[in-house]
């Protein structure tokens, strides 16, 4: 009698497991996650609504490997033998998420090889999703020769990433010196950081951003704001740009003999003016 009770009770939560792993997707990211050679970066995956996967199979693999298991999860354990030799001792997936559906998986110290198309999979209950990562190797280009603006004027300082490298979920600095002059990271401005004098006068790209351009935009540029502009990337070489503001051109004596020959006939016609009202008075 107990082993029929315990045996529907086993059947009962097995029909239960099922449901919900029919009734769950597995998501993975719809965005190309980016990351720099060398930083450790995370492969989202994920189950929605959550369900414990601590005792299931979860598989990660890429095409065009050697094997093409990336990382082979079993009996809560790595699966050595299964693992493409490339990603050795480079990922892991994180255990105590595990009860609530996430299969997410980091890699260390990533390679310029390791950008592409991944899928995690839960073969068991036969879901599986896909994750784009893009690995960048940039430059970043100032500019090597002065930018000059007039007092008053804006200016664009160019700086740029080349090869182009898609910037918009990294973080982006400008400094003069030690001075913040525009902070971005999360995917926005931070001007909290910012330097009081450069609040309300600077501005990135935000359409151009996918194209590797972070050069910046100054407005309303002061004789204080000459000097050595910084652009980085954090993990990514920095460049400069120096301006050099210049006070507003002196008037030269063309158009200063322009301007007195204006007054002259603007005196002369008003007094033209006042002799003729006279006269017909």
């Amino acid at each position: 009698m107990k082993e029929s009770v315990f045996l529907a009770l086993l059947f009962t939560c097995l029909n239960l497991t099922v449901l919900l792993a029919a009734q769950t997707q597995l998501i993975g990211s719809h965005q190309p996650i980016v990351a720099l050679v060398g930083d450790d970066v995370v492969l989202p995956c994920h189950l929605e609504s959550a369900i414990s996967v601590t005792y299931e199979t979860v598989v990660w693999t890429k095409a065009g490997l050697e094997l093409k298991y990336i990382y082979y999860h079993q009996d809560g354990r790595l699966l050595f033998e299964k693992q493409d030799p490339s990603y050795s001792l480079r990922t892991r997936l994180f255990m105590d998420e595990l009860p609530r559906g996430n299969i997410s998986m980091k890699i260390f110290k990533v390679k310029l090889s390791d950008a592409g198309t991944y899928k995690c999979s839960l073969p068991t209950i036969k879901k599986e999703a896909e994750v784009k990562l893009i690995v960048g190797q940039s430059d970043v280009i100032g500019s090597d020769q002065p930018v000059k603006v007039l007092v008053s004027d804006d200016i664009i300082l160019p700086c740029h990433l080349e090869p182009p490298l898609d910037v918009t979920t990294l973080s982006v600095e400008w400094r003069r010196g030690p001075v913040l002059v525009h902070v971005y990271r999360n995917r926005g401005d931070d001007p909290v950081s910012q330097d009081q004098n450069f609040k309300g006068r600077t501005s990135l790209f935000p359409d151009e951003m996918t194209r590797g351009n972070i050069s910046l935009k100054l407005t309303n540029v002061t004789e204080q704001d000459a000097g050595n502009y910084t652009c980085s990337v954090p993990k990514l070489q920095r460049s400069s740009v120096t301006l050099v503001v210049e006070p507003p051109p002196a008037l030269g004596f063309h158009s200063t003999f322009i301007i007195i020959i204006a007054v002259i006939v603007l005196v002369a016609a008003v007094i033209g003016a006042f002799l003729k009202n006279r006269k017909i008075k």
